[in-house]
C-alpha cells in the first residue's frame, strides 16, 4: 500500500518521506508538523529531542482546550505528545537519508512540508461492561525537505596524495639476484669435514683380516 503526497512539487532538489498506519493521535501529529514546517533539519531535529525529553513543549494551535498554559512558549498553551514527537522524527531521519541519496547538501536541508492526517476508522466495543464504541483509529504523515545540490567536486572521490619526492617506489627496487641469495645460505651453513681416503681404506683392510 502506497499513497501520493498532497504536497505540490515546483522545481527539484526535493526528497519525500511518508508513514502511514501508525497507532497515534492524528492531532498530536498534525501540531508536530506545524511546529517543525518551514524550519531547518538541525532545527526541527533539536527541536524534536527536546520535545521528546519533555524539555520544551509543543505549541498547540488547534485542539488546545483545557491545556495548561507554558512558561517556554511564552504563556501559550502546550503539551509533551512524546509519542507523537518520535513518529515524527523518524519519518524526519527518513526524509533527511533519501536527500543524501538523491546528492543534495545536508547543510542546506528546509523543511518545506509537513503534514498529518486521520486515515482509517476501525469500530470497536468495549470487552464488558456497557458495551461502549472505542474506536480504532489511524494516522498517516509525510515530509518533505529541500536543499541544494551537490557540487559535481563534492561528490567525486578525492584523489590519493602525491608520493614524496624523493623517496624510493616499490617498482623502482632492484630485484635481488639469486646468486646472492645462494652464497648467503652457502656461508650460513656449517662446514662438516669429509673422511679421508687413505682412513677409510686402513678400516676395510683391518675387517678383512
Amino acid at each position: 500500500m502506497q499513497m501520493s503526497y498532497s504536497f505540490q512539487k515546483k522545481g527539484d532538489n526535493f526528497a519525500f518521506a511518508q508513514q502511514y498506519n501508525l497507532d497515534a493521535s492524528y492531532k498530536d501529529l498534525t501540531e508536530v508538523c506545524k511546529s517543525i514546517k518551514k524550519l531547518s533539519t538541525a532545527k526541527a531535529m533539536a527541536l524534536l529531542a527536546k520535545a521528546e525529553t519533555k524539555e520544551m513543549p509543543i505549541l498547540y494551535t488547534s485542539h488546545n482546550k483545557h491545556l495548561g498554559h507554558r512558561r517556554e512558549l511564552g504563556g501559550k498553551r502546550g503539551r509533551y505528545p512524546v509519542k507523537a514527537v518520535k513518529a515524527v522524527k523518524k519519518v524526519l531521519i527518513n526524509a533527511i537519508n533519501n536527500a543524501k541519496v538523491l546528492q543534495l547538501n545536508e547543510n542546506s536541508l528546509t523543511v518545506a512540508h509537513a503534514a498529518a492526517n486521520k486515515q482509517s476508522i476501525y469500530p470497536r466495543l468495549a470487552p464488558k461492561g456497557r458495551r461502549m464504541h472505542m474506536n480504532y483509529e489511524t494516522a498517516r504523515i509525510e515530509i518533505v525537505v529541500r536543499g541544494t545540490a551537490k557540487k559535481l567536486a563534492e561528490i567525486t572521490p578525492a584523489k590519493p596524495k602525491a608520493e614524496a619526492a624523493g623517496a624510493p617506489k616499490a617498482a623502482e627496487a632492484k630485484p635481488v639476484e639469486k646468486k646472492e641469495i645462494s652464497e648467503a645460505k652457502a656461508e650460513e651453513k656449517p662446514k662438516t669435514e669429509k673422511p679421508r681416503k687413505d682412513a677409510t681404506a686402513k678400516l676395510t683392510k683391518s675387517k678383512k683380516e
